[in-house]
């Protein structure tokens, strides 16, 4: 009788550990879902996610929008890291600078892709109101602009001096001028294999970034 006591003591603790591990396993998977859910509806989030879904159909807007998106985390970096550096002198332990760090890289980084995002839903309303041919226009004296600055940095610029900070504007000038060669190719010369309608891909670029805003 002891004996069956005993199997009938432990069965039960074995089914409550049990019950207990589903309860908190399922707790885990919900807030597991909702801080997924909550990333996702980052303007950081939706632009790696653009980036990802145009990454086949268009691969050079792919990589402009992931360009973008490591350009707002250097700036997020930098920001942080600027920030534990002014208050790790007040914070003995770091801990309190740490977080103020990272609070400030997150919030400086939700900023960037914010403004990124505006910044293309303008572009696309400006290409839809002007055309494809002030389009290239417009993109053509950009590049003037941005070559002759680049000139001009380059020539007072000391090679032993090179850092991030001076060859993130090279590869911005880079990828602007690339963005214009393949502008020009697809939209305003038929004969180019990868020819596309310019107005098909402004309308559907704009319910894209319409969808993506709001985190479909």
């Amino acid at each position: 009788m002891t004996g069956q006591a005993n199997t009938g003591t432990v069965g039960r603790r074995v089914e409550l550990r049990r019950v207990m591990f589903k309860a908190i396993a399922g707790r885990v998977k919900a807030a597991a879902s909702a801080i997924d859910d909550a990333v996702r509806q980052t303007h950081a989030a939706r632009l790696a996610i653009m980036a990802v879904r145009l990454r086949r159909p268009l691969p050079l807007l792919a990589i402009l929008i992931g360009a973008t998106l490591l350009f707002c985390l250097y700036l997020a970096w930098s920001s942080g890291r600027g920030v534990f550096l002014v208050l790790s002198p007040a914070s003995p332990t770091g801990i309190g600078a740490g977080i103020a760090g990272v609070l400030a890289g997150l919030a400086v980084l939700e900023l960037c892709a914010a403004f990124a995002i505006a910044m293309m839903t303008g572009a696309l309303q400006l290409a839809y109101d002007t055309g494809r041919h002030r389009v290239r226009a417009l993109l053509l004296i950009a590049c003037a602009m941005v070559l002759a600055g680049l000139g001009w940095r380059l020539s007072a610029l000391d090679p032993t001096a090179l850092s991030l900070p001076a060859i993130l504007p090279m590869l911005a000038g880079a990828g602007l001028v690339a963005l214009t060669i393949w502008f020009e190719r697809a939209y305003l010369r038929p004969a180019y294999p990868g020819f596309r309608d310019f107005w098909v891909d402004v309308v559907d670029a704009r319910l894209f970034l319409m969808r993506a805003a709001h985190g479909e």
